[in-house]
């Protein structure tokens, strides 16, 4: 994130923080500015990044989108002095144990998928509000311990630094939500990332840009479109549905018999 940050600064991007979004003027079915708790802004172009509150900023436009916050928990360990773990170690992939690994400098970060995810939905919380807190879960967490001891023994014996975690966004059919909407011109999606992070954050660039540029899409960047769920009603039973489709696709992450 703070590569990102500092390349774009060095671009000339302006970046304005603890900025929130309270409404986006639509003129002529056209966005034409944004209202924010720090002042007005013109603009004809949005883009809607606002990850746990992508839904609500979409239903400024009157856009109504499947975007469920699941849990995900990883944890750093302290320091480990043997030579086992240094910077330059790739990250590791498990997907018998649904485990990611990475050094970070001289201590290992750890995180995977739990069997049974902990969603909410997207109306439980307000624009101006942060979605739950979550507190750690150490039995979670300790089986991420267990699991990776299998092939590094000495997990067992190294102390928790810090523990992160957060509420990363899901699509009911495990697509991003990319693209614009003919609901309102000038309105694009970068949304439902569904945990891709970082690796995927170049990706969901490049597919914007190629929104923002090109007249002729990609049929997959096409696929990603927000209005695929244009026709979707959104009643009780449809949320309760886009609910459990999204903790199952967080569920079977690494799941090798999809």
């Amino acid at each position: 994130t703070m590569s990102y940050y500092h390349y774009a600064k060095k671009k000339g991007v302006q970046f304005v923080t603890d900025c929130r979004v309270e409404q986006i003027h639509v003129k002529s079915n056209k966005i034409v500015g944004i209202q924010t708790n720090k002042g007005d802004l013109k603009c004809n172009v949005v883009i809607n990044a606002a990850g746990t509150h992508a839904y609500h900023i979409a239903q400024m436009v009157g856009l109504t989108l499947p975007i469920v916050p699941v849990r995900h928990e990883y944890f750093i360990t302290e320091p480990i002095q043997a030579d086992e773990i240094t910077p330059d170690l790739p990250v590791l992939r498990i997907p018998d144990s649904t485990l990611y690994a990475r050094a970070d400098v001289n201590s290992l970060l750890l995180g995977g998928w739990e069997p049974k995810a902990l969603s909410i939905l997207p109306m439980s919380y307000t624009v101006e509000r942060e979605p739950p807190a979550i507190e750690e879960d150490w039995p979670v967490l300790s089986r991420f311990a267990s699991l990776l001891s299998k092939f590094y023994p000495s997990i067992e014996n190294v102390g928790i630094r810090s523990v992160f975690s957060g509420w990363p966004t899901f699509s009911p059919d495990s697509r991003f939500i990319v693209g614009k909407t003919k609901k309102v011109d000038g309105f694009i999606m970068a949304g439902a990332c569904n945990a891709h992070g970082v690796s995927g954050s170049a990706g969901i660039g490049h597919h914007v840009l190629e929104v923002l540029t090109e007249k002729n899409l990609s049929d997959y960047v096409m696929s990603l479109s927000p209005d695929r769920f244009l026709d979707h009603s959104f009643e009780k039973e449809d949320w309760d549905l886009f609910k459990k489709n999204a903790a199952a696709v967080y569920e079977t992450y690494y799941d090798l018999r999809k």
